[in-house]
């Protein structure tokens, strides 16, 4: 999507396109089920491309010739042996709709109605990769993928489309972390560059994750999230003098199994974060009285992954004033171990005791949703877990009126396709005729400026 004329289409005509797309929809099965067409005009009923202010001029006038414009869907797909491991989620749903066959096939309709130029998933079955690949690679997308580690059979994947972007480089992330309590558990995370085939010097980065669902551990989602930035930072990094960030415009999307009221939703969109007080575990102020609290220490310095979200012996490079590192300089200064290569003993610099066990996280990538999350009785929601809750979220660098450096970042929010709210998804069960996952696609598009 990165033809300017090709986007100013897109937003001018697409909500008419979206009602004839699923008329005809319609009309193309006619052996559609009377169930299958009774949730499918539930789900498009409550979901629609809202535009930004920047979107709404967008459909006025030209966009500057230099920048570009890709759409980005977040989906947790579901992997269907974790469907058909805990049966008792699913009791009273179609059990037509719980089919694999089915399922993808409603969520390959689902990409193919967004077409998206970039897709982040969770969930993806190693045994149904090459099912991604084939139909997907007929799309022209080609993908990135990593397996949980330890015995889970799924992961996470970033598929782009080849015609019109450059994948820079990539990087891939395990959670579980040895001799680390509070990192034991096997989820990962990818984290990749991408460039404009019209402009190769127009990076930017896309993250995807999956953190751990049990919701009775905030802190183990608190240190993989720090684990996360810290990667994130390294790969985003990029001193320009001219530009008020050291880093490229960031985009990170993913189910992080939290609510806008966690305090690791506050610490991504806040960059601030004080722990210390909190209660062990749950991260709870009103816990924190009744139980231990977590103290000065998330992550133990052995790490080296600083209490700003960073490698501490690339930070001490980098404030030497050392040039650029390749990739293989950088992987001989972190400390974060990884099944695919070799942690070797290394001499290290002297680390600096004021950046660890501080007891507050930051950092400095400057997040916020895509989405305008409400906090009342009727906010919107991304997937049902006892109720109807948003776990899954799109964040990324600048677009604020919060700050005026802000306002001056390269990535912009353009337009978001809404997510339902509450009150009028009751009643309604995922995956269904219509809907191939239990979480709901989030779709939005950006603007990239040079």
């Amino acid at each position: 999507m990165c033809d300017c004329s090709v986007c100013i289409a897109i937003l001018k005509k697409v909500h008419r396109s979206t009602r004839c797309g699923l008329q005809s929809s319609a009309a193309d099965h006619s052996n559609t089920t009377k169930s299958s067409q009774q949730d499918r005009q539930q789900v498009w009923s409550l979901r629609k491309l809202q535009h930004t202010t920047l979107g709404k001029s967008l459909a006025k006038k030209p966009i500057p010739t230099k920048s570009c414009t890709f759409k980005v869907m977040s989906y947790n797909v579901l992997a269907q042996e974790l469907l058909e491991s805990h049966p008792f989620l699913y009791t009273y749903h179609n059990p037509n709709a719980l089919k694999w066959d089915q399922r993808w096939y409603s969520i390959l309709g689902e990409i193919k109605f967004h077409n998206a130029d970039i897709m982040c998933l969770q969930e993806v079955q190693v045994s149904h990769l090459q099912q991604y690949t084939k139909d997907l690679g007929a799309l022209g997308y080609k993908g990135i993928y990593k397996q949980r580690t330890g015995i889970r059979r799924d992961g996470c994947a970033i598929y782009y489309k080849e015609s019109l972007l450059n994948l820079v480089e990539y990087v891939t992330i395990e959670f579980n972390q040895n001799n680390i309590w509070v990192l034991d558990r096997d989820n990962v995370a990818i984290v990749a560059k991408f460039a404009p085939k019209n402009d190769d010097q127009n990076e930017f980065v896309v993250a995807t994750t999956h953190l751990l669902y049990n919701r009775k551990r905030e802190d183990v989602r608190l240190a993989q999230t720090q684990v996360l930035l810290a990667e994130i930072d390294r790969i985003a990094y990029k001193y320009d003098p001219k530009r008020s960030t050291d880093h490229l415009p960031v985009i990170i999307t993913g189910d992080f199994n939290l609510t806008p009221k966690s305090p690791v939703y506050q610490f991504l969109t806040r960059g601030r974060l004080k722990y210390e007080h909190l209660s062990n575990r749950t991260l709870s102020q009103e816990q924190s009285q009744y139980s231990n609290v977590t103290g000065k220490t998330l992550i133990p310095a052995l790490l080296r992954i600083t209490d700003n979200c960073q490698h501490h012996d690339l930070v001490e490079k980098r404030n030497r004033g050392v040039g650029d590192l390749s990739r293989d300089e950088e992987l001989k200064l972190i400390s974060l171990q990884h099944s695919e290569r070799k942690l070797e003993n290394r001499s290290r610099v002297m680390i600096s005791e004021d950046m660890f066990s501080t007891g507050t996280l930051s950092h400095d990538l400057r997040l916020r949703s895509a989405y305008v999350h409400n906090h009342g009785y009727d906010s919107e929601a991304t997937t049902y877990q006892n109720d109807w809750v948003t776990v899954d979220y799109i964040f990324y660098s600048g677009d604020s009126v919060e700050t005026q450096r802000r306002s001056e970042d390269r990535l912009k929010l353009v337009s978001r396709y809404t997510l339902p709210i509450t009150s009028k998804l009751e009643g309604m069960k995922i995956p269904n005729m219509a809907l191939g996952s239990d979480h709901l696609s989030l779709v939005v598009i950006f603007r990239l400026d040079p």
